[in-house]
């Protein structure tokens, strides 16, 4: 008998050494007790952010000799975000309306009993600490355990002058392990609670920017924000490719934040940049097509009277007509900015003319004007982009714009920024530091009248079109 008892007492010492390895070792190391910033989670996190920002732009639009705005996105702001994204779908939330309930004191819940206490990120001057932590909670409440994710970003200046952000550390509750088998684990254990992976939660969940998950590293520099402002607009992503250009933006690491400063006076608009003319704006092909039809009808007048070498001249109105309705709104944008400031909506409003031409005896200039203005605001700050050119034709009967100079402001525009900018629209346009329209395009923005061109010139403010007959 008493050995029978030493047998069942042996197993009973094995299983429980092998339970302590399998099941009570693990999870002594993966808990961690993990307390989220509350604190930050208030309104006020938002308006210190959103009060600076409306007085930088504010005084932007109304001083003429405010050039610099500069912003600080500090962690509390960034944990206020990241807590109202996460609990879009929980309206209970630290709500005193649902005080005692589970869902008051988690963001969201995995299955039944975890509670996931969210995502929160601590800064200082070199390194960006970013935290998560759940529980597993009984149908009372009770927290039978805790557990937690601490990764350790190093803020790094890499050689262009971009900051980036490269994994330093990753803690899984207790354990330390390398970067790669931490970021593994950490990813088989996301998987199994939302069933993706950590690239595809990084992907949803961040509009821009690009992690690399072998290298282990989030960039934020031009070629992420650029695509991501394309999307917005292209007129956007075409304007922040100037501003890298010129080192009008620096970013900067303080225990405060993340430090943005943007020198973006000097792409003021200046006191002798050309307004937009009058024109008539067409709202349908039919008004397109009357235009046409009177274009006709006069081709066919000067045909007669010079079978030769026929002209047409035309002026300011007929040829921003022609370049406003071709256009549409694939240039100009309309871009609203808003955010809510101690309960009242402030609404900013960035938007462009369509490209308009102007004429001054042989050069034709291109221009769009941009403007950031602010409901309630007289003023507004002002941006114009200027291109001055003399117009000629191609053996091949394309339209040849030759840069003569450009500039935004202060700034000028070389070949090389130019042909940045032109290639957010069309990376076929710009040849050999000019501006080539195929005839084909040029042809399309006259169809219906009947003309096909074969030569263009600027003389005496008026476009001349030499042209022959469609038949």
């Amino acid at each position: 008998m008493r050995w029978i008892l030493k047998k069942i007492l042996k197993v009973f010492i094995i299983l429980t050494i092998i339970l302590t390895i399998l099941v009570v070792i693990p999870l002594i190391l993966l808990s961690k007790e993990t307390t989220p910033p509350i604190d930050q989670y208030v309104l006020q996190s938002e308006n210190d952010f959103y009060n600076s920002l409306d007085q930088e732009l504010t005084s932007l639009i109304s001083d003429d000799n405010k050039d610099i705005v500069f912003l600080t996105i500090n962690e509390a702001f960034i944990n206020r975000v990241i807590q109202e994204k996460l609990t879009e779908e929980n309206n209970k939330y630290l709500n005193g309306d649902f005080l005692g309930q589970l869902e008051y004191n988690y963001m969201n819940f995995f299955g039944k009993n975890i509670g996931f206490k969210g995502v929160w990120t601590t800064i200082t001057d070199d390194k960006v600490i970013v935290t998560a932590g759940a529980d597993y909670v009984n149908s009372s409440g009770g927290v039978m355990y805790q557990t937690g994710l601490e990764i350790i970003f190093d803020i790094v200046l890499s050689e262009d002058n971009q900051y980036y952000l490269k994994v330093n550390d990753i803690d899984l509750g207790k354990i330390n392990l390398s970067n790669s088998t931490a970021f593994k684990l950490s990813n088989f254990i996301i998987n199994i609670l939302t069933q993706k992976s950590i690239n595809e939660l990084i992907s949803e969940n961040l509009d821009f920017g690009y992690f690399d998950w072998e290298e282990l590293s989030f960039t934020v520099g031009e070629v992420e924000l650029t695509d991501y402002l394309y999307d917005i607009d292209p007129t956007f992503s075409a304007l922040l490719k100037v501003i890298y250009q010129e080192n009008l933006l620096i970013l900067d690491v303080s225990e405060n934040g993340f430090d943005v400063s943007l020198d973006i006076g000097v792409f003021r608009r200046l006191s002798n940049d050309l307004d937009e003319p009058n024109y008539d704006r067409w709202d349908s092909d039919a008004d397109k097509a009357i235009f046409m039809v009177n274009l006709a009808s006069n081709a066919l007048i000067n045909y007669g009277m010079n079978p030769i070498n026929p002209k047409i001249d035309l002026t300011e109105s007929d040829i921003n007509s022609i370049i406003d309705f071709t256009l549409a709104d694939d240039v100009k944008f309309e871009f609203p900015i808003t955010f809510t400031l101690d309960g009242q909506e402030i609404e900013y409003i960035f938007n462009s003319t369509n490209l308009f031409v102007r004429m001054d005896d042989d050069v034709l200039s291109i221009h769009l004007m941009m403007t950031l203005a602010k409901t309630g605001l007289n003023e507004t700050f002002d941006m114009q982009f200027n291109l001055s050119t003399s117009v000629s034709m191609n053996d091949d009967g394309d339209l040849v714009l030759t840069i003569i100079e450009s500039n935004i402001g202060d700034i000028e525009l070389d070949n090389e920024i130019l042909e940045a900018l032109f290639g957010v629209f069309d990376d076929t346009l710009f040849v050999d530091g000019s501006i080539v329209i195929p005839q084909k395009t040029l042809n399309e923005m006259f169809e219906g009248s009947n003309i096909v061109i074969t030569n263009i010139s600027v003389s005496d403010n008026e476009l001349n079109l030499y042209y022959g007959l469609d038949n």
